[in-house]
């Protein structure tokens, strides 16, 4: 077996299947299926957008991060959306007047998916660039019939405070020409294509990241953006650098988990586990009530510390050594063992899916997962000619100054996104990434614990209903409820019951375990969505 590519879309798996297939590794492979994902999943991720990545290139013994978040333009202030707050929204999210800081212009921070991509071919990958994008132009080309969750995904009615999904699609004329048939959102079973898209990417085929940063394609948005009130300029774009590092690592039960840096959420899914160690899991009993009382807490702990401390690490000294300490993990179990509420009042439920991944590992032990985002979903903002959407990531940031997340110019802001790899014996063991919001780290998390403590396949391990608990509330999936609903109620828990037994709110995780004695990798898509997996 070369090896295994597992991601949300079918069409970008075959990409990945192909590249390995030609020689290419898992890195290669990661690269072209992350360009695929912007055709087979356009209001998710595209060269528009920003997100991280986790690698082990084998050949060289390197083990890196490369974070490529969306940075805010030089023009933003932390002063700039203070006055035009309507209202606070789940999960930290703030309702702007005019939903400025969701759709059009002033939502969109500087991209970095398309630099960050390049790094990681150019450093660690084996085949040239040309031949990673050059699947894409094709698909992007000949296009493809709309599933069903992608029209679902383009008719999604929004809740209160959020603009829906086609009132963004329609929020510009090259984004309504392109994403919708006259303002209606496209049909499942309808033909959808993006040649636009397609003469782009020829330029970056040719070109690379050069012509987006500092060539043609990058004077065209910028002018764009200063015909329609937007921030980003060419100096944005010309001084726009990635975030590349290492890992934070901790041991759990022997393996040794690899998480991502801050403005990411890495510590945290550390921090979770530090809090579960304290605990025989496999005693307790997967879906116990006495089981999920403990997950539960750990996930509101975690989560009292990200909405404390989590920000961008350039900006706000964040305590990593401290939330990550076995010793912080042991305060928050004398608590939780105490009966202490850790209840957390002013956190809410988050929704949103609108994020990507994509998990490769090959037989030479290259590793790399991949989260990419356009936002929530993403801004509507297309350039003519260009084909692409842009990200509307500022919405994240925090509209008052004085806030660890409040904006600041080439700021990032704080995600959920937090692909991870998993180590044992120094080599990579597990793999993971997901889509979900803030529950891309409990959906990964519970997927490592699944097999580190209850020794599951990965496609059991990903497969297993999960719990959700960040503030006063424990989502549930249905599978789970009835069996413990009582028991939790008793010990204090107020639970959101799923209608779904495999509901998509959970995340979407994608994920692969390469077995440490005999090396066979196996891949695992999420059955909660629409997802691939395809070995070589």
């Amino acid at each position: 077996m070369k090896g295994v590519v597992v991601c949300p879309a079918v069409e970008a798996v075959e990409i990945g299947k192909m590249i390995l297939e030609d020689g290419g590794n898992a890195i290669d492979a990661a690269v072209a299926t992350a360009f695929a994902q912007g055709v087979a999943e356009p209001l998710v991720t595209s060269i528009g957008g920003n997100g991280t990545l986790q690698l082990v290139h084998a050949q060289s013994g390197q083990h890196v991060t490369i974070d490529f978040y969306g940075r805010a333009p030089i023009a933003a202030t932390a002063e700039m959306w203070k006055d035009l707050v309507v209202q606070r929204l789940p999960a930290d999210m703030w309702q702007l007047e005019g939903l400025i800081n969701q759709v059009g212009y002033l939502a969109v921070t500087v991209p970095g998916t398309l630099m960050a991509l390049h790094e990681a071919s150019s450093k660690y990958g084996r085949l040239p660039w040309p031949e990673l994008v050059r699947p894409s132009i094709d698909l992007a080309k000949r296009g493809y019939s709309t599933p069903g969750e992608q029209e679902e995904q383009w008719t999604r009615n929004a809740n209160t405070g959020y603009a829906s999904a086609n009132a963004i699609l329609n929020s510009t004329p090259a984004s309504k020409k392109i994403f919708t048939r006259d303002g209606n959102p496209i049909q499942t079973g309808e033909h959808f294509s993006m040649p636009d898209y397609a003469s782009t990417l020829e330029i970056i085929a040719k070109e690379g990241p050069d012509a987006l940063y500092k060539g043609d394609i990058g004077k065209i948005i910028a002018k764009d953006f200063s015909e329609n009130g937007g921030l980003i300029t060419e100096q944005d774009l010309q001084s726009y650098r990635l975030r590349i590092g290492q890992p934070i690592k901790s041991d759990y039960r022997g393996y040794q988990i690899c998480g991502n840096q801050p403005p990411g959420s890495g510590s945290q899914i550390i921090e979770t586990l530090n809090i579960l160690e304290g605990y025989d899991l496999e005693k307790l009993g997967f879906g116990t009530p006495e089981y999920c009382h403990v997950m539960a807490q750990a996930q509101k702990a975690g989560f009292y510390d990200r909405a404390k401390y989590l920000a961008d690490p350039d900006f706000v000294e964040v305590p990593v050594g401290k939330l990550t300490s076995k010793d912080h993990a042991r305060e928050w179990r004398n608590m939780i063992d105490d009966g202490q509420d850790i209840r957390i009042a002013d956190l809410d439920r988050a929704e949103g899916q609108d994020t990507t991944s994509v998990s490769v590992m090959d037989s030479e032990g290259n590793s790399i997962a991949i989260t990419h985002t356009l936002g929530s979903p993403c801004s509507g903002v297309v350039v003519e000619g260009l084909g692409f959407l842009f990200n509307n990531s500022m919405h994240v940031f925090h509209p008052f100054p004085g806030h660890p997340n409040s904006i600041a110019p080439g700021k990032s802001r704080t995600t959920g996104m937090s692909p991870t790899i998993v180590l044992k014996d120094d080599k990579p063991f597990i793999v993971t990434g997901a889509p979900g919001a803030v529950k891309i780290l409990t959906g990964n998390l519970q997927t490592i614990v699944n097999v580190i403590d209850h020794n599951m396949s990965i496609q059991e391990a990903v497969a297993a209903p999960r719990i959700h608990s960040e503030g006063q509330w424990v989502d549930i999936e249905a599978r789970l409820f009835y069996a413990v609903k009582d028991s939790m109620e008793v010990m204090g828990h107020k639970l959101i019951k799923s209608d779904l037994s495999y509901d998509p709110f959970f995340s979407l995780v994608h994920a692969i375990r390469r077995d440490p004695i005999t090396g066979k990798l196996e891949g695992a898509a999420d059955p909660r969505g629409r997802g691939g997996c395809a070995s070589v």
